[in-house]
Protein backbone atom coordinates (compact mmCIF):
# COMPACT_ATOMS: atom_id res chain seq x y z
CA UNK A 1 0.00 0.00 0.00
CA UNK A 2 1.05 3.59 -0.57
CA UNK A 3 1.92 5.90 2.28
CA UNK A 4 -1.28 7.86 1.77
CA UNK A 5 -3.28 4.63 2.03
CA UNK A 6 -1.48 3.69 5.25
CA UNK A 7 -2.18 7.14 6.71
CA UNK A 8 -5.87 7.06 5.80
CA UNK A 9 -6.40 3.49 7.05
CA UNK A 10 -4.41 4.22 10.20
CA UNK A 11 -6.44 7.38 10.96
CA UNK A 12 -9.72 5.50 10.44
CA UNK A 13 -8.66 2.65 12.73
CA UNK A 14 -7.61 5.10 15.44
CA UNK A 15 -10.89 7.00 15.15
CA UNK A 16 -12.81 3.77 15.72
CA UNK A 17 -11.13 3.52 19.13
CA UNK A 18 -11.18 7.15 20.18
CA UNK A 19 -10.85 6.67 23.94
CA UNK A 20 -7.87 4.34 23.66
CA UNK A 21 -6.22 6.62 21.10
CA UNK A 22 -6.69 9.73 23.25
CA UNK A 23 -5.35 8.03 26.38
CA UNK A 24 -2.32 6.68 24.54
CA UNK A 25 -1.61 10.08 22.98
CA UNK A 26 -1.96 11.70 26.41
CA UNK A 27 0.60 9.31 27.89
CA UNK A 28 3.00 10.24 25.10
CA UNK A 29 2.18 13.94 25.61
CA UNK A 30 3.13 13.71 29.30
CA UNK A 31 6.45 12.11 28.38
CA UNK A 32 7.23 14.76 25.75
CA UNK A 33 6.19 17.54 28.10
CA UNK A 34 8.52 16.24 30.82
CA UNK A 35 11.57 15.99 28.58
CA UNK A 36 10.97 19.32 26.80
CA UNK A 37 10.27 21.29 29.99
CA UNK A 38 13.21 19.81 31.88
CA UNK A 39 15.66 20.50 29.06
CA UNK A 40 14.20 23.99 28.58
CA UNK A 41 14.88 24.76 32.25
CA UNK A 42 18.52 23.81 31.70
CA UNK A 43 18.66 26.10 28.66
CA UNK A 44 17.05 28.87 30.70
CA UNK A 45 19.69 28.50 33.38
CA UNK A 46 22.46 28.81 30.79
CA UNK A 47 20.85 31.83 29.15
CA UNK A 48 20.32 33.61 32.47
CA UNK A 49 23.94 33.14 33.44
CA UNK A 50 25.10 34.22 29.99
CA UNK A 51 23.17 37.47 30.33
CA UNK A 52 24.67 38.11 33.77
CA UNK A 53 28.17 37.49 32.39
CA UNK A 54 27.54 39.73 29.37
CA UNK A 55 26.46 42.50 31.77
CA UNK A 56 29.96 42.35 33.24
CA UNK A 57 31.58 43.11 29.87
CA UNK A 58 32.18 41.82 26.37
CA UNK A 59 32.50 38.08 25.78
CA UNK A 60 34.89 38.75 22.90
CA UNK A 61 37.43 40.77 24.88
CA UNK A 62 40.59 39.05 26.15
CA UNK A 63 43.03 40.56 28.62
CA UNK A 64 46.61 39.34 28.17
CA UNK A 65 49.24 39.75 30.88
CA UNK A 66 52.68 38.39 31.71
CA UNK A 67 53.06 35.39 34.03
CA UNK A 68 53.86 36.16 37.67
CA UNK A 69 56.33 33.30 38.14
CA UNK A 70 59.97 34.32 38.51
CA UNK A 71 61.27 31.03 37.12
CA UNK A 72 61.93 30.11 33.51
CA UNK A 73 62.06 32.27 30.44
CA UNK A 74 59.36 34.93 30.30
CA UNK A 75 57.70 36.25 27.14
CA UNK A 76 57.79 39.97 26.38
CA UNK A 77 54.77 42.08 25.45
CA UNK A 78 56.44 44.53 23.10
CA UNK A 79 55.40 45.99 19.75
CA UNK A 80 56.55 42.83 17.97
CA UNK A 81 54.33 40.73 20.26
CA UNK A 82 51.40 43.05 19.54
CA UNK A 83 51.86 42.50 15.80
CA UNK A 84 52.07 38.72 16.30
CA UNK A 85 48.86 38.65 18.34
CA UNK A 86 47.08 40.79 15.74
CA UNK A 87 48.01 38.20 13.08
CA UNK A 88 46.27 35.33 14.92
CA UNK A 89 43.18 33.85 13.27
CA UNK A 90 39.98 35.34 14.68
CA UNK A 91 41.60 38.48 16.15
CA UNK A 92 39.76 41.66 15.18
CA UNK A 93 41.89 44.17 17.09
CA UNK A 94 44.67 44.33 19.66
CA UNK A 95 46.06 47.22 21.67
CA UNK A 96 48.70 47.66 24.35
CA UNK A 97 47.27 49.17 27.52
CA UNK A 98 49.03 51.54 29.89
CA UNK A 99 47.20 52.10 33.20
CA UNK A 100 47.72 54.87 35.74
CA UNK A 101 45.71 56.50 38.50
CA UNK A 102 45.40 60.25 38.14
CA UNK A 103 43.65 63.27 39.62
CA UNK A 104 41.43 65.67 37.70
CA UNK A 105 41.26 69.30 38.70
CA UNK A 106 38.65 71.82 37.59
CA UNK A 107 38.86 74.97 39.68
CA UNK A 108 38.19 73.95 43.28
CA UNK A 109 36.81 70.59 42.24
CA UNK A 110 38.88 67.39 42.24
CA UNK A 111 38.19 63.83 41.09
CA UNK A 112 40.27 60.65 40.95
CA UNK A 113 40.15 58.53 37.78
CA UNK A 114 41.79 55.51 36.24
CA UNK A 115 43.56 56.46 33.02
CA UNK A 116 43.84 53.91 30.23
CA UNK A 117 46.31 54.56 27.46
CA UNK A 118 45.31 52.57 24.37
CA UNK A 119 45.71 52.53 20.62
CA UNK A 120 42.87 54.91 19.78
CA UNK A 121 42.41 53.38 16.32
CA UNK A 122 40.99 50.28 18.08
CA UNK A 123 38.63 52.21 20.38
CA UNK A 124 35.40 51.28 18.61
CA UNK A 125 36.39 47.59 18.52
CA UNK A 126 36.45 47.69 22.32
CA UNK A 127 33.03 49.39 22.50
CA UNK A 128 34.47 52.83 23.18
CA UNK A 129 32.05 55.18 21.44
CA UNK A 130 31.23 58.77 22.30
CA UNK A 131 27.71 59.29 23.66
CA UNK A 132 28.58 63.00 23.77
CA UNK A 133 31.25 64.68 21.69
CA UNK A 134 33.75 62.65 19.66
CA UNK A 135 36.53 60.12 20.16
CA UNK A 136 40.02 61.49 20.87
CA UNK A 137 42.65 61.32 18.14
CA UNK A 138 45.74 61.67 20.31
CA UNK A 139 46.74 65.24 20.99
CA UNK A 140 50.09 66.08 22.58
CA UNK A 141 51.75 65.93 25.97
CA UNK A 142 50.94 69.60 26.52
CA UNK A 143 47.35 69.12 25.38
CA UNK A 144 46.36 65.43 25.55
CA UNK A 145 42.95 64.49 24.14
CA UNK A 146 40.82 62.42 26.54
CA UNK A 147 37.54 60.50 26.50
CA UNK A 148 35.78 60.21 29.90
CA UNK A 149 33.16 57.77 31.08
CA UNK A 150 29.84 59.49 31.74
CA UNK A 151 30.14 59.14 35.54
CA UNK A 152 33.34 61.22 35.83
CA UNK A 153 31.44 64.51 36.05
CA UNK A 154 29.43 63.31 39.07
CA UNK A 155 32.60 62.24 40.90
CA UNK A 156 34.07 65.70 41.46
CA UNK A 157 34.30 67.04 45.02
CA UNK A 158 35.04 70.50 46.41
CA UNK A 159 38.41 70.35 48.15
CA UNK A 160 37.75 73.69 49.80
CA UNK A 161 34.54 72.49 51.47
CA UNK A 162 35.63 69.21 53.05
CA UNK A 163 35.36 67.37 49.77
CA UNK A 164 31.63 67.97 49.39
CA UNK A 165 30.30 66.31 46.19
CA UNK A 166 30.06 68.82 43.35
CA UNK A 167 26.33 68.34 42.77
CA UNK A 168 23.43 70.78 42.66
CA UNK A 169 20.18 70.44 44.63
CA UNK A 170 18.80 68.09 41.95
CA UNK A 171 21.82 65.81 42.15
CA UNK A 172 23.19 66.92 38.77
CA UNK A 173 26.96 67.49 38.35
CA UNK A 174 28.22 71.06 38.68
CA UNK A 175 31.15 70.25 36.38
CA UNK A 176 30.52 69.76 32.66
CA UNK A 177 33.81 68.21 31.56
CA UNK A 178 33.17 69.10 27.92
CA UNK A 179 32.76 72.82 28.53
CA UNK A 180 35.00 73.76 31.48
CA UNK A 181 38.81 73.59 31.79
CA UNK A 182 40.04 70.29 33.23
CA UNK A 183 43.63 69.49 34.21
CA UNK A 184 45.19 66.15 35.13
CA UNK A 185 48.06 65.29 37.45
CA UNK A 186 49.59 62.08 38.73
CA UNK A 187 50.84 63.67 41.97
CA UNK A 188 48.42 64.13 44.87
CA UNK A 189 50.74 66.75 46.35
CA UNK A 190 49.86 68.94 43.38
CA UNK A 191 46.17 68.59 44.24
CA UNK A 192 46.63 69.32 47.93
CA UNK A 193 48.56 72.49 47.15
CA UNK A 194 51.88 71.30 48.57
CA UNK A 195 54.93 73.12 47.25
CA UNK A 196 58.53 72.22 46.65
CA UNK A 197 61.72 74.20 46.11
CA UNK A 198 62.25 75.20 42.47
CA UNK A 199 65.53 75.39 40.62
CA UNK A 200 66.04 78.98 41.75
CA UNK A 201 65.20 78.15 45.34
CA UNK A 202 61.74 79.69 45.23
CA UNK A 203 58.59 77.79 46.18
CA UNK A 204 57.02 75.99 43.25
CA UNK A 205 53.97 73.79 42.78
CA UNK A 206 54.62 70.12 43.38
CA UNK A 207 54.04 67.82 40.39
CA UNK A 208 53.09 68.61 36.81
CA UNK A 209 49.55 69.38 35.68
CA UNK A 210 48.41 68.74 32.11
CA UNK A 211 45.59 70.70 30.52
CA UNK A 212 43.22 68.24 28.92
CA UNK A 213 41.28 68.50 25.70
CA UNK A 214 38.17 66.50 26.67
CA UNK A 215 36.67 65.39 23.36
CA UNK A 216 33.72 63.38 24.61
CA UNK A 217 31.97 61.11 27.09
CA UNK A 218 31.16 57.41 26.69
CA UNK A 219 28.63 55.23 28.47
CA UNK A 220 30.64 53.43 31.15
CA UNK A 221 27.95 50.77 31.71
CA UNK A 222 28.25 49.48 28.16
CA UNK A 223 31.99 48.90 28.48
CA UNK A 224 32.15 47.89 32.15
CA UNK A 225 34.30 50.85 33.24
CA UNK A 226 33.58 53.48 35.87
CA UNK A 227 35.31 56.81 36.56
CA UNK A 228 37.77 56.16 33.76
CA UNK A 229 39.61 58.17 31.12
CA UNK A 230 40.89 56.92 27.77
CA UNK A 231 43.72 58.48 25.76
CA UNK A 232 46.58 57.58 23.43
CA UNK A 233 49.01 55.17 25.07
CA UNK A 234 51.92 56.90 23.31
CA UNK A 235 50.95 60.28 24.78
CA UNK A 236 50.39 58.77 28.22
CA UNK A 237 53.80 57.09 28.15
CA UNK A 238 55.48 60.37 27.29
CA UNK A 239 53.59 62.08 30.10
CA UNK A 240 54.92 59.41 32.47
CA UNK A 241 58.42 59.81 31.09
CA UNK A 242 58.65 56.25 29.72
CA UNK A 243 59.34 54.96 26.21
CA UNK A 244 57.12 51.92 26.74
CA UNK A 245 58.20 50.06 23.63
CA UNK A 246 60.38 47.59 25.55
CA UNK A 247 57.50 45.82 27.30
CA UNK A 248 53.85 46.38 28.15
CA UNK A 249 52.09 44.96 31.20
CA UNK A 250 48.73 44.42 29.52
CA UNK A 251 47.19 43.83 26.10
CA UNK A 252 43.53 43.95 25.13
CA UNK A 253 42.57 41.55 22.38
CA UNK A 254 39.20 41.72 20.58
CA UNK A 255 38.03 38.49 18.98
CA UNK A 256 35.76 38.62 15.95
CA UNK A 257 33.23 36.30 17.63
CA UNK A 258 32.84 34.63 21.02
CA UNK A 259 33.50 31.28 19.30
CA UNK A 260 36.99 32.49 18.36
CA UNK A 261 37.97 33.25 21.96
CA UNK A 262 38.94 29.71 23.12
CA UNK A 263 41.31 29.17 20.17
CA UNK A 264 42.93 32.59 20.61
CA UNK A 265 43.36 32.05 24.35
CA UNK A 266 44.89 28.63 23.72
CA UNK A 267 47.45 30.11 21.31
CA UNK A 268 48.39 32.87 23.75
CA UNK A 269 48.74 30.44 26.65
CA UNK A 270 50.96 28.20 24.53
CA UNK A 271 53.20 31.25 24.12
CA UNK A 272 53.52 31.49 27.91
CA UNK A 273 51.09 34.40 28.39
CA UNK A 274 48.25 34.67 30.88
CA UNK A 275 44.77 35.31 29.50
CA UNK A 276 41.51 36.31 31.11
CA UNK A 277 38.15 36.44 29.41
CA UNK A 278 34.55 36.43 30.53
CA UNK A 279 34.09 33.70 27.94
CA UNK A 280 36.12 31.42 30.24
CA UNK A 281 33.47 31.83 32.91
CA UNK A 282 30.74 31.21 30.37
CA UNK A 283 32.47 28.04 29.13
CA UNK A 284 32.45 26.69 32.67
CA UNK A 285 28.75 27.44 32.91
CA UNK A 286 28.14 25.75 29.54
CA UNK A 287 29.79 22.58 30.85
CA UNK A 288 27.67 22.68 33.99
CA UNK A 289 24.58 23.40 31.90
CA UNK A 290 25.22 20.41 29.64
CA UNK A 291 25.49 18.17 32.68
CA UNK A 292 22.31 19.66 34.10
CA UNK A 293 20.48 19.24 30.79
CA UNK A 294 21.71 15.64 30.55
CA UNK A 295 20.44 14.89 34.06
CA UNK A 296 17.10 16.58 33.43
CA UNK A 297 16.83 14.90 30.03
CA UNK A 298 17.43 11.51 31.65
CA UNK A 299 14.61 12.22 34.09
CA UNK A 300 12.35 13.11 31.17
CA UNK A 301 13.45 9.97 29.33
CA UNK A 302 11.97 7.87 32.16
CA UNK A 303 8.58 9.45 31.48
CA UNK A 304 9.02 8.84 27.73
CA UNK A 305 9.89 5.18 28.43
CA UNK A 306 6.65 4.77 30.34
CA UNK A 307 4.82 6.37 27.42
CA UNK A 308 6.54 3.94 25.04
CA UNK A 309 5.28 1.00 27.10
CA UNK A 310 1.77 2.42 26.86
CA UNK A 311 2.07 2.62 23.06
CA UNK A 312 3.36 -0.96 22.87
CA UNK A 313 0.53 -2.20 25.07
CA UNK A 314 -2.05 -0.34 22.98
CA UNK A 315 -0.70 -1.83 19.75
CA UNK A 316 -0.70 -5.36 21.20
CA UNK A 317 -4.33 -4.96 22.25
CA UNK A 318 -5.23 -3.55 18.83
CA UNK A 319 -3.63 -6.51 17.04
CA UNK A 320 -5.38 -9.07 19.23
CA UNK A 321 -8.73 -7.39 18.45
CA UNK A 322 -8.12 -7.19 14.68
CA UNK A 323 -7.07 -10.71 13.79
CA UNK A 324 -9.89 -11.17 11.28
CA UNK A 325 -9.04 -7.82 9.64
CA UNK A 326 -5.42 -8.92 9.29
CA UNK A 327 -6.53 -12.23 7.81
CA UNK A 328 -8.76 -10.53 5.25
CA UNK A 329 -5.94 -8.20 4.21
CA UNK A 330 -3.62 -11.15 3.69
CA UNK A 331 -6.23 -13.04 1.63
CA UNK A 332 -6.60 -9.94 -0.54
CA UNK A 333 -2.85 -10.05 -1.22
CA UNK A 334 -1.39 -7.75 1.42
CA UNK A 335 2.23 -8.63 2.18
CA UNK A 336 3.79 -8.95 5.61
CA UNK A 337 5.59 -5.70 5.03
CA UNK A 338 2.31 -3.93 4.23
CA UNK A 339 0.66 -5.28 7.38
CA UNK A 340 3.65 -4.18 9.46
CA UNK A 341 3.68 -0.70 7.88
CA UNK A 342 -0.02 -0.26 8.63
CA UNK A 343 0.46 -0.72 12.36
CA UNK A 344 3.67 1.30 12.43
CA UNK A 345 1.81 4.14 10.71
CA UNK A 346 -0.88 4.03 13.38
CA UNK A 347 1.81 4.21 16.07
CA UNK A 348 3.45 7.12 14.26
CA UNK A 349 0.18 9.05 14.15
CA UNK A 350 -0.38 8.47 17.87
CA UNK A 351 3.19 9.52 18.64
CA UNK A 352 2.97 12.72 16.59
CA UNK A 353 -0.38 13.61 18.13
CA UNK A 354 1.09 13.07 21.58
CA UNK A 355 4.17 15.09 20.63
CA UNK A 356 2.14 18.07 19.42
CA UNK A 357 -0.09 17.93 22.49
CA UNK A 358 2.95 17.60 24.77
CA UNK A 359 4.57 20.59 23.07
CA UNK A 360 1.44 22.67 23.64
CA UNK A 361 1.49 21.72 27.33
CA UNK A 362 5.20 22.58 27.47
CA UNK A 363 4.52 26.13 26.24
CA UNK A 364 1.86 26.43 28.91
CA UNK A 365 4.31 25.22 31.56
CA UNK A 366 6.88 27.74 30.32
CA UNK A 367 4.51 30.53 31.38
CA UNK A 368 3.51 28.78 34.59
CA UNK A 369 6.97 27.89 35.95
CA UNK A 370 8.06 31.50 36.73
CA UNK A 371 4.86 31.89 38.76
CA UNK A 372 5.28 28.61 40.64
CA UNK A 373 9.00 29.12 41.35
CA UNK A 374 8.96 32.91 41.67
CA UNK A 375 11.51 32.92 44.51
CA UNK A 376 14.10 30.85 42.63
CA UNK A 377 13.57 32.62 39.28
CA UNK A 378 13.23 29.45 37.23
CA UNK A 379 13.35 30.26 33.51
CA UNK A 380 12.24 28.05 30.63
CA UNK A 381 13.44 28.52 27.05
CA UNK A 382 12.07 26.36 24.22
CA UNK A 383 14.03 27.04 21.02
CA UNK A 384 12.73 25.87 17.66
CA UNK A 385 15.06 22.87 17.45
CA UNK A 386 13.86 21.61 20.86
CA UNK A 387 10.20 22.00 19.87
CA UNK A 388 10.66 20.18 16.56
CA UNK A 389 12.93 17.59 18.17
CA UNK A 390 10.36 16.87 20.87
CA UNK A 391 7.62 16.12 18.34
CA UNK A 392 9.95 14.07 16.13
CA UNK A 393 11.26 12.17 19.15
CA UNK A 394 7.72 11.29 20.18
CA UNK A 395 6.99 9.88 16.72
CA UNK A 396 10.25 7.92 16.71
CA UNK A 397 9.67 6.42 20.17
CA UNK A 398 6.13 5.43 19.20
CA UNK A 399 7.35 3.67 16.04
CA UNK A 400 10.11 1.87 17.92
CA UNK A 401 7.61 0.79 20.58
CA UNK A 402 5.35 -0.68 17.87
CA UNK A 403 8.06 -2.68 16.07
CA UNK A 404 7.51 -5.94 17.96
CA UNK A 405 3.68 -5.73 17.87
CA UNK A 406 3.78 -4.90 14.14
CA UNK A 407 6.14 -7.81 13.49
CA UNK A 408 3.79 -10.12 15.38
CA UNK A 409 0.84 -8.88 13.33
CA UNK A 410 2.74 -9.55 10.10
CA UNK A 411 3.37 -13.17 11.15
CA UNK A 412 -0.27 -14.05 11.89
CA UNK A 413 -1.49 -16.84 9.64
CA UNK A 414 -4.30 -15.80 7.27
CA UNK A 415 -6.31 -19.00 7.86
CA UNK A 416 -6.07 -18.79 11.62
CA UNK A 417 -6.88 -15.09 11.57
CA UNK A 418 -10.06 -15.59 9.48
CA UNK A 419 -11.29 -18.39 11.75
CA UNK A 420 -10.82 -16.13 14.82
CA UNK A 421 -14.10 -14.82 16.13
Amino acid sequence: MRLSDNLSFGALNLLRRKTRTVLTALSMAVGVMCIVVLISVGLGYEQSYRESVEAMGSLTKIEVTLPQSEYGQKPILNDRAVASVAALRGVEAVTPVVQKSAYLVSGAFVNMVRVYGIDLSTAESFQLTAARGTLPEGGSVRRPEVLFTADVAAGFADRGRDWTPALDENGDPLVDVLSVPVSMTFDYASVSGAQTAGADGRAAASGAQYKLDVTGECDGESINFSTAAFMSYEVLLRMLGASGTESYELLWVKAATAEDVPAICASLRDAGLVTHSLNDMLETVRTQSRRLQGMLGAMGAVAVLISALCVANTMMMSISERNREIGVLKVLGASRRSISRLFLTEALIVGLLGGVLGLAISYGMRRLLPLIFAETEVRSIIPGYLAAGGVAFAGLIAVLSALLPARRAARISANEAIRTE
